[in-house]
């Protein structure tokens, strides 16, 4: 005879089994839609990509849309989040706090050039709508955060005067838009970025924002 011990513990390990299978088809979901956007808006545009083309591509319902996101733009916004989760973790990769400043300045541009390179819509997607007017403040706010240990390093840097004292927009600048134009020039003209090119790059924008005697 099973006792009541055994068939209470098989119930709430059912339960967690159930619990689980939900939440893992919702994030399974939520991911599909996320992505299916991203597709639609890159090739689109974002006015030509209503909630309905979505789900017809995503295989789902409208209302399953509605159900995980209040509108199109929180959709956008979500997404817009997502793909800025993911180039931190790609920037953070192999990344060490032992190295040099130049050295790990170096490692974490060179992260952000080949995480462009491979994945050239969520580089267009952000390109083409990070100043847009339907991303909120939040969204923005939220960015910032989730950027916090790169502006974090560009901070230590400046404190060890390793770094220029310049603002942190500027050295942001410094340090994205050459990332911008060459990712273009590789994506958009088939101008092969080389191992050699990229880290000359690479030099060059430490180059711009370090003081000279920093090796």
């Amino acid at each position: 005879m099973i006792s009541s011990d055994l068939l209470t513990s098989f119930a709430r390990n059912e339960r967690s089994f159930r619990q689980r299978m939900i939440e893992n088809q919702t994030t399974d979901k939520r991911f599909l839609i996320l992505e299916t956007t991203l597709n639609l808006i890159t090739d689109y545009g974002f006015h030509a990509t209503p909630i309905s083309l979505i789900a017809q591509h995503a295989g789902v319902g409208a209302g399953t849309i509605y159900r995980y996101f209040d509108n199109k733009e929180h959709l956008i916004n979500e997404l817009f989040t997502a793909i800025k989760k993911r180039v931190i973790k790609a920037m953070l990769k192999d990344y060490r706090e032992e190295g040099t400043y130049k050295e790990r300045f170096k490692h974490l541009w060179r992260n952000l050039i080949q995480y462009c390179i491979a994945n050239p819509k969520e580089f267009q997607f952000v390109e083409q709508y990070r100043y847009a007017p339907f991303v909120s403040n939040m969204t923005r706010e939220e960015t910032f955060i989730i950027l916090g240990p790169i502006m974090q390093f560009f901070i230590e840097s400046k404190r060890a005067k390793a770094m220029k004292d310049l603002p942190l927009y500027t050295i942001i600048a410094l340090l994205y838009g050459p990332i911008v134009s060459l990712a273009k020039l590789h994506l958009d003209h088939n101008q092969q970025l080389t191992e050699e090119r990229i880290d000359q790059a690479s030099e060059a924008c430490w180059d711009a924002v370090s003081y000279k005697s920093e090796k």
